[in-house]
């Protein structure tokens, strides 16, 4: 059956423009329904079947042809919407940087009635990846409905954990209250901490460089089979390929232990591999000196660094079982999103040092 999406846009007349595009790039017949209409002129005026998501343009401030315009934002909507079709996924559909402020915008991607925020520009560049982004919200939505008011336990199976995973899940700050827990509170804990987070799950740049190798080794075929069983299966899995960090450590150290060998996973792995493939991997090389091995990601640069090159970051909110944000030297010397109040007294001298 065909994911059915509502999208609200105060441009949504035939042939009006770029609303009426956004909609047939989105579409894809038998697949994917994209149904564009007008903002209700009340919230009485809303209709009362249930989309599979609901796509909202931020500014609903343009007046149709021979009408008024609505009183209400786009994220106003999206509010009343979320009370009303809790377990329906909403996104937002705007260009941030140009309609909102920088505190607005850290606010709406902060809001609970918000599931996704969605640039134009990506769904005219590439409206198959966002068609994807959708489809996955819709399909964990729709996972997490059909068993919520059930014990926790059945969320951490639906993430596909075993025990120590679910273990570590509990000390992400799971929103449970008295064994209590929602479909989008629960879906936007996922999405924007467990899977945002480095430390229960690895995104590719992260494993590659946790294993002390370079992107390009990390997406070998043998490399990929090998590392298989650790790969993320759960909700949302279909975002982007992901990899729990246990359960990938676990493979490398008993790589490591076949060939007895000692040392750092980050910086053996090469070695234990070369060993049982007879095939060279790529180490990972760090952004700031320019040699190997790296064995942690800038968290600005997005780039393998050393921990030797780095400092210690203190970007966001993350729970402590996640992995610690780490800033290159080389962002805090030429980096014009490097905030040295983000990082701590012990490092703020050798900030300052490398500043002179």
């Amino acid at each position: 059956m065909a994911i059915r999406v509502l999208y609200i846009d105060d441009e949504a007349l035939p042939n009006s423009g770029e609303a009426e595009a956004i909609s047939k790039l989105l579409s894809l017949p038998g697949e994917f329904e994209c149904v564009l209409e007008l903002p209700p002129k009340t919230f009485s005026d809303l209709a009362v079947d249930h989309p599979d998501a609901l796509l909202v343009d931020y500014d609903l401030s343009s007046a149709p042809e021979g009408g008024d315009p609505v009183s209400y934002m786009g994220s106003t909507l999206a509010s009343e919407m979320r009370m009303r079709q809790p377990t329906v996924p909403i996104a937002l559909v705007t260009r941030l940087p140009i309609t909102a402020a920088k505190w607005q915008e850290q606010f709406l991607r902060q809001s609970s009635d918000l599931d996704l925020i969605i640039d134009k520009d990506d769904i005219i560049r590439t409206p198959e990846k966002v068609r994807a982004s959708i489809t996955s919200l819709v399909e964990g939505f729709s996972a997490l409905g059909e068993v919520e008011g059930q014990d926790w336990d059945k969320v951490v199976a639906l993430m596909e954990a075993n025990e120590d995973e679910g273990n570590l899940l509990r000390e992400a700050g799971p929103p449970v209250s008295n064994g209590l827990w929602n479909t989008p509170q629960t879906a936007k804990w996922i999405l924007t901490v467990v899977l945002r987070y480095p430390g229960i799950v690895y995104n590719e740049l992260t494993a590659a460089t946790r294993l002390g190798i370079s992107l390009a080794s990390f997406n070998l075929p043998k490399l990929r089979e090998l590392i298989t069983p650790a790969q993320y299966q759960g909700m949302f899995c279909d975002d982007q390929v992901r990899w729990w960090r246990g359960r990938l450590f676990n493979i490398a150290q008993g790589l490591l232990l076949k060939h007895e060998i000692r040392g750092a996973i980050s910086e053996q792995f090469r070695e234990a591999y070369r060993k049982e493939f007879d095939e060279p991997l790529e180490p990972a090389v760090c952004i700031y000196d320019g040699t190997p091995t790296a064995d942690w990601v800038c968290h600005i640069l997005r780039a393998p660094v050393k921990q030797e090159n780095s400092v210690p970051y203190y970007p966001d909110s993350r729970p402590s079982v996640m992995d610690q944000a780490r800033v290159s030297f080389k962002a805090i010397k030429e980096s014009d999103s490097f905030d040295e109040s983000l990082v701590d007294a012990d490092s703020y001298e050798l900030v300052k040092s490398l500043w002179e």
